[in-house]
């Protein structure tokens, strides 16, 4: 044991430094988890992982305090690599690579990934490249809808108007693809509308699950499942209403009335994150700013861009909401039980 009272006051100078970072990480990590900060960096499922770092970094620290205190001890070894940096510059260097990402944490403000990061990476949108939906032809808007409507209608060689002879007609319920199928259906008759498909029990039990809702909700639990869906059943959704929440995002080459409601997915962490939303058409998307959170109501129309079919929300009610605490999104893995 060295005995050198020098030695001994460099030792402890050391020890008083280390034990001031650990702490910092401690605190650091500990308001993270209890503020809910850490979602911002890390996926759900890895945060056990940051409460067993936590724990290993409070059983260091306690170790590096009691050090502190009792000096060097005989059971320190003399290696090198296990030495006190011996001058100021070694120190700063060693110290500063701890200090600079703590401080980081401490000070600097969170931000939440946004569309700067969006137009990098390009938005997966129901399988389509945003920078593909330049091609979706925007459809024409109800007056415009009606005007063609009022050019194009027929004319009745007996006198009787159209609207007259559908009156004739007896009404017959639409499914929200368009073909004529009974207005309410229990879920074996649903799970019929999808029976063909080659996707597996998984995408068909969610299919069937947001079907049957009155308004489909893409919530956080099955945003990425339910876009996945919609895209592998996109004739079949074809009408039904949705709600939604993201952050707008923009492009260039979109037309006046296009804008994507758009949400990051995680699957690690925000160094993996990718881009997912829909296509919204509003005759005010203009009028929204990039990066504000939205919630968005409207029906699903189909559309053909790049010869293959994607949904397009044509948006009815579109409202300004606050940021969720976890803006993120990711795969559940499991089929959502009941219904909204």
């Amino acid at each position: 044991m060295d005995q050198n009272p020098q030695n001994q006051k460099k030792w402890k100078r050391h020890s008083l430094l280390r034990t001031v970072i650990l702490i910092g990480f401690v605190v650091l990590i500990a308001e993270m988890i209890m503020t809910g900060r850490l979602s911002q960096y890390l996926a759900p499922r890895l945060h056990m992982l940051i409460y067993v770092t936590l724990g290993i970094l409070i059983i260091l620290t306690i170790a590096s305090i009691r050090q502190m205190f009792i000096g060097q001890s005989d059971y320190d070894c003399d290696c090198e690599a296990h030495k006190m940096p011996r001058s100021i510059w070694t120190s700063l260097l060693i110290y500063g690579l701890f200090c600079l990402p703590l401080a980081m944490g401490l000070f600097m403000p969170d931000k939440m990934l946004g569309s700067a990061i969006a137009e990098n990476m390009g938005v997966t949108l129901l399988s389509n490249d945003v920078r593909k939906l330049a091609q979706v032809n925007v459809s024409p808007s109800a007056e415009e809808q009606q005007e063609q409507d009022q050019l194009q209608k027929p004319t009745q060689e007996d006198g009787e108007s159209p609207e007259a002879e559908a009156e004739k007609s007896p009404e017959q319920p639409v499914a929200a693809n368009g073909d004529a199928k009974p207005a309410t259906m229990d879920d074996s008759q649903i799970r019929q509308l999808f029976a063909d498909s080659d996707f597996g029990d998984f995408y068909t039990d969610i299919a069937v699950f947001l079907y049957k809702q009155p308004v489909i909700k893409l919530d956080d639990r099955v945003f990425l499942d339910g876009l996945t869906t919609m895209e592998l059943y996109a004739k079949e959704f074809a009408g039904k209403e949705v709600e939604t929440m993201g952050f707008v995002y923009h492009q260039s080459d979109f037309s006046e009335q296009q804008f994507v409601v758009a949400r990051f997915s995680v699957s690690c962490c925000t160094a993996d994150a990718s881009v997912f939303g829909i296509l919204v058409e509003d005759k005010n998307a203009k009028s929204y700013p990039i990066d504000s959170w939205i919630k968005v109501r409207g029906k699903l129309e189909l559309r053909n861009a790049d010869g293959f079919d994607m949904l397009v929300l044509k948006a009815a009610n579109v409202e300004p909401v606050e940021a969720p605490k976890d803006p993120y999104v990711y795969y559940s893995f499991d089929t959502p039980q009941g219904s909204e």
